[in-house]
């Protein structure tokens, strides 16, 4: 199937070159001459495309996206989620930190479905910018490494004792790598879930952290919210990036004063296996 895939989007190419015709023969060349199929998952109904420049990939989504709608929608049959692979060298992590710390990040472009090239290299790289005077890289790193590769439209669990970077790494390194763009992901401590439920169900990625420092009863009542996020979650797609001290097993262990199954239920906890990929932290220390 994929050589069909790949001859439907030269069709879609065709029907936008012939929307303008030969007097903008050039334009197009220019624009979408070096375009290249790489992949269609029809499933999630997401058409991977490679550009030769992030400049290309700019132009595109500006002033090509409405084209390319028209005639996906046309030949695909359906609306599809267009994605880019730019083949050009990236910028370097201090780059796009710096650009983040001028415009954010927009959480809204391209939410669900997460690739990342290099993904193992550029974690390292955001750990040397946040470290310079040097780190360790610890087990569980390679399991973020591999969600940012291709998160298959789950989120991230991020579990681990103290000390091992896990605040870190999802807070910092993470929305840097993620891309930038118009707005900051929002990052809250779980102790803000119950005053600010309504507004974090509309994010369509949220990194929560510490969860299970946050109280369980507000005035005399047990807390859902943290429930009720997962269960949004699991019916919007919208992705939840969590980090935490809890265990994911119930069963007793020193490392561990408690397990999400004990402090949330079986329920909370057979959701998160749903929608997030785990990824356990270990080691003794994040710092050389």
């Amino acid at each position: 199937m994929m050589e069909d895939y790949s001859k439907l989007w030269d069709d879609c190419l065709a029907m936008i070159r012939e929307k303008y015709g030969e007097r903008f023969r050039h334009w197009f060349d220019v624009w979408y001459g070096d375009v290249q199929f790489e992949s269609y998952d029809p499933d999630t109904r997401t058409l991977l495309v490679q550009v030769p420049s992030k400049y290309v990939y700019e132009y595109l989504e500006m002033n090509g996206a409405k084209d390319i709608r028209w005639a996906t929608q046309e030949v695909f049959k359906t609306s599809v989620v267009l994605q880019y692979r730019i083949i050009a060298a990236e910028p370097s992590f201090a780059d796009v930190a710096a650009y983040l710390q001028q415009h954010g990040y927009d959480s809204r472009k391209d939410p669900y479905h997460i690739r990342i090239a290099d993904a193992h290299k550029r974690m390292d790289d955001g750990l040397k910018y946040f470290l310079p005077d040097g780190h360790q890289w610890l087990q569980g790193y390679d399991r973020v490494a591999e969600w940012l590769t291709d998160n298959r439209g789950r989120g991230l669990l991020c579990v681990g004792t103290p000390g091992l970077g896990k605040t870190l790494v999802c807070t910092k390194i993470l929305p840097v790598i993620l891309g930038n763009g118009g707005r900051p992901i929002p990052s809250v401590n779980a102790a803000e879930l119950h005053a600010r439920l309504d507004e974090l169900k509309k994010e369509r990625i949220l990194i929560i952290d510490d969860l299970g420092k946050e109280p369980r009863k507000y005035f005399g009542n047990i807390d859902n919210s943290f429930f009720e996020l997962c269960n949004n979650a699991e019916h919007t797609g919208n992705l939840l990036i969590i980090t935490t001290n809890l265990s994911t097993t119930p069963v007793a262990d020193p490392r561990y004063p408690d397990s999400i199954q004990n402090r949330y239920g079986l329920e909370v906890l057979d959701r998160l296996k749903v929608i997030t990929s785990v990824a356990i932290f270990k080691g003794d220390s994040l710092r050389k």
